[in-house]
């Protein structure tokens, strides 16, 4: 059985390692193109230790990918950068799965209120696929552009949609999200942020943050309206993990929302529903592709805890998880051992 050939460009980011680690584990495909801006005509095992069947190799300019015989592309990059390429890599017939914001949004009007920049492929965010395999499954396997969602939304998503039909009219949702400092990327982090939230906890971007407008414009896809979001953001002193604590206003209270939850999720192998009264916990997710979740009720509000990796299921294992769909391999291939 012929490999499929695999590219990464943004390769030595938190991401890009854990992106590398992952297909390291799989044998149906080969890494075979790299990229890292500040890595170019560098190696591979120059920057990050050897792996088992990666082969050492050199880093290329990002724009070289579309020379080379690939069948995917992950993009592990900075937002504003993937669109100038990812069109030219398209025409290839080269599928594309974007870990940047670039093609997270269908509204370009959106994209530029959110990123204070005008998108320059615009053509391509309507057949974009919003790579959440829990809710776009079969969007996903018939993509050829898929774009993997933010950290705090993917667990937000998670948390809110199968009560989404249970809120009352013109609701308000709260998300408090937290994270770990990883998810401000390597060079913030090694530019004294680890120094600055050790033994620390702080809120930050309380007035706006990008990921609540994707919270947003995804509910308003799939649902038609979207919910009044406050949404504020913190710092843990933690390297990786994300916990998202939504507050949600529901119709009736005397539906079973534990039930519900369940049965939303009971053919999802990396969504587990705690039992009630059991509340998740980052290190019980941390390395793993798992999203932890568990439902509270008091009279009128349905508070739901969240745990995931930021770097995993936030990231790179569910770019995996939709590079496995697309390609037709089994949905958990190189995520089991996490």
């Amino acid at each position: 059985m012929e490999k499929s050939k695999v590219g990464i460009i943004g390769a030595t980011g938190y991401v890009g390692e854990e992106l590398l680690k992952l297909l390291d584990q799989k044998t149906d495909l080969e890494v075979s193109f790299l990229s890292s801006s500040n890595s170019i005509g560098e190696n591979l095992y120059e920057k990050i230790k050897p792996f088992n069947n990666i082969k050492d190799q050199k880093f290329f300019p990002a724009e070289e990918a579309i020379l080379k015989d690939l069948d995917y592309a992950f993009f592990a990059t900075q937002h504003n950068f993937s669109m100038d390429i990812v069109p030219s890599l398209l025409r290839k017939k080269i599928k594309v799965i974007d870990l940047s914001a670039d093609f997270r949004f269908s509204d370009p009007n959106l994209w530029q209120q959110a990123y204070e920049d005008e998108h320059r492929a615009t053509d391509l965010l309507k057949n974009a696929v919003y790579g959440l395999p829990e809710l776009e499954r079969e969007k996903i396997k018939d993509a050829d552009l898929v774009a993997v969602p933010g950290c705090y939304p993917t667990a937000s998503l998670l948390g809110i949609i199968p009560a989404i039909h249970y809120l009352k009219k013109e609701p308000q949702i709260i998300l408090d999200v937290k994270s770990g400092i990883s998810g401000a990327g390597r060079q913030t982090v090694e530019n004294k942020l680890s120094v600055e939230i050790e033994d620390n906890f702080k809120a930050y971007s309380p007035e706006f943050h990008r990921h609540q407008s994707e919270i947003s414009h995804f509910l308003e896809k799939q649902y038609g309206s979207a919910p009044f979001i406050i949404f504020t953001p913190h710092l843990i002193p933690t390297f990786r993990g994300e916990y998202v604590t939504c507050y949600l206003e529901i119709e009736n209270q005397e539906n079973n929302f534990q039930e519900i939850y369940e049965n939303f999720y009971k053919n999802e192998k990396f969504v587990r529903v705690l039992p009630k009264g059991t509340i998740p916990e980052i290190k019980k997710v941390q390395n793993t592709n798992f999203c932890d979740l568990s439902i509270f009720k008091k009279k009128n509000i349905l508070t739901v805890h969240i745990a995931i990796d930021n770097l995993l299921k936030g990231a790179a294992s569910q770019a995996v998880q939709c590079l496995n769909l697309m390609s037709g391999a089994k949905e958990d291939s190189g995520l089991n051992s996490l």
